[in-house]
């Protein structure tokens, strides 16, 4: 990788190459039955450089010579976009306390293990009901990353994560009751029990349609819907949106917008979260970052470039949608502070409501104004302080920036969803549902 830097500064002024290799391996259940069993190994460069005061990029899945790309990123950089930034000259953690992402276990988890997993959660679903059809997958990621920079940045370290998860359909007549699930960790540590109990009571929830009326009602999230809400608020914090001025919350650092039971941030150092790293993937420290504390915003999340633009230090949120991709200002773990409230007694406290638990249509909408318009997939009605059963054909419609001023409470229990965001139920006080009939 050095000897490749030093090549590419011979033309151009400065450069950085990323490197990832990738081993997964997915088992996968379909229909009750072991359908495959597929090893993919893949790996990829970027390389990104600094050219008479401009970005250039390019990269490679290893089938090209490094010297067409060093070509490709010259070219670009000529109309690229004036760097604000240089890259930095060291790669270092100011804290003593190492972050644990890469379990060995994950990576030397033998194939035979996946598949009586797989069979585990499909025999403990089927025992509750023999006529559901139940996909389940168990997969395994081992990925090796390495970072070089001309100035003298470099770093490498090895990441797992393994994940299990399942979808159950539920078909009768002209009724399809679909629930899904999924549990993951960078560590082998995961509970089958965790998956299987709560498809399992979502099924028992879901047996019985009932019908709900249009209107505003309180309205619980769980953690799985919660996105639903914080998604617009993610956008908004990027850096790049405030700096392009279409985030909403642009001028509203350090004032405040919501309710006091609102308090999230963003955290890469967390053990065996999906999200964490020692570095992001422009060798900046990974830290906590406080965006928002009760109710109020207290930071903006930048990579360097946006960092540069803005005046301030990048906040360590430099990350890449894959190996071929440019930094840009991403969420690396999203956690919001627990409640002090039950999901039970959430339920008890609403005289008529409903649970969102799976939508439709995530991210659709003008997301960055706060808006959201979003089919429920799986939600259910909540009278007398009781759930009564599942309801179809309805809507919710809101914007997130006004409903999150109005949250009666928060879960006592949060949970990670997609192993990157750790939310619990969140209840609000009123919303507008829509239903078809």
């Amino acid at each position: 990788m050095e000897k490749l830097l030093q090549q590419a500064c011979k033309e151009v002024d400065s450069a950085e190459l990323f490197r990832v290799k990738s081993k997964t391996v997915p088992v996968n259940f379909e229909v009750n039955r072991l359908k495959s069993i597929d090893i993919s190994e893949s790996e990829g460069k970027a390389l990104r450089v600094i050219n008479k005061g401009k970005i250039g990029f390019s990269s490679s899945t290893g089938s090209e010579g490094f010297d067409l790309m060093v070509e490709k990123a010259a070219v670009t950089s000529e109309f690229g976009s004036a760097a604000s930034f240089d890259f930095p000259e060291e790669a270092k953690r100011s804290e003593k306390k190492k972050i644990n992402i890469y379990d060995r276990k994950v990576e030397y988890k033998s194939i035979e293990e996946m598949i009586k997993i797989g069979e585990d959660i499909l025999g403990r679903v089927r025992d509750f009901n023999r006529k559901l059809r139940c996909d389940v997958t168990i997969v395994k990621d081992c990925n090796e990353i390495e970072y070089f920079n001309s100035r003298g940045g470099n770093f490498s370290y090895s990441k797992t994560a393994i994940a299990y998860s399942m979808m159950v359909q539920q078909i009768e007549n002209q009724d399809m009751l679909m629930v899904y699930s999924s549990i993951e960790s960078g560590e082998d540590n995961l509970e089958v029990e965790e998956l299987t109990s709560e498809i399992i009571e979502n099924l028992k929830w879901g047996d019985k349609i009932v019908p709900v009326d249009s209107g505003k009602m309180p309205v619980i999230f769980t953690p799985k819907a919660a996105l639903v809400l914080i998604l617009p608020i993610i956008s908004g914090l990027n850096g790049k949106m405030v700096l392009k001025k279409i985030s909403p919350l642009t001028s509203h650092k350090n004032k405040k917008l919501w309710s006091d039971l609102l308090t999230f941030y963003s955290d890469g150092t967390i053990d065996f979260a999906a999200g964490s790293a020692p570095f992001d993937d422009e060798g900046i420290e990974m830290k906590r970052v406080s965006l928002v504390e009760k109710g109020e915003i207290k930071n903006f999340y930048y990579d360097l470039q946006t960092a540069g633009i803005a005046g301030v230090e990048s906040t360590g949120n430099g990350l890449r949608a894959g190996s071929q991709s440019e930094p840009v200002p991403s969420i690396s773990n999203l956690v919001m502070e627990e409640g002090k409230v039950s999901f039970s007694e959430m339920i008890k406290d609403i005289k008529e409501g409903i649970i969102v638990d799976q939508v439709l249509g995530l991210g659709q909408g003008n997301i960055i104004s706060g808006a959201f318009s979003n089919n429920v997939q799986l939600g259910y009605k909540i009278e007398k302080g009781k759930i009564v059963g599942r309801v179809k054909d309805v809507m919710i419609a809101g914007n997130a920036i006004e409903e999150l001023k109005n949250i009666a409470a928060l879960g006592d229990k949060a949970k990670w969803v997609s192993g990157k965001y750790k939310f619990p139920h969140i209840y609000l006080k009123s919303l507008s549902v829509f239903t078809k009939r």
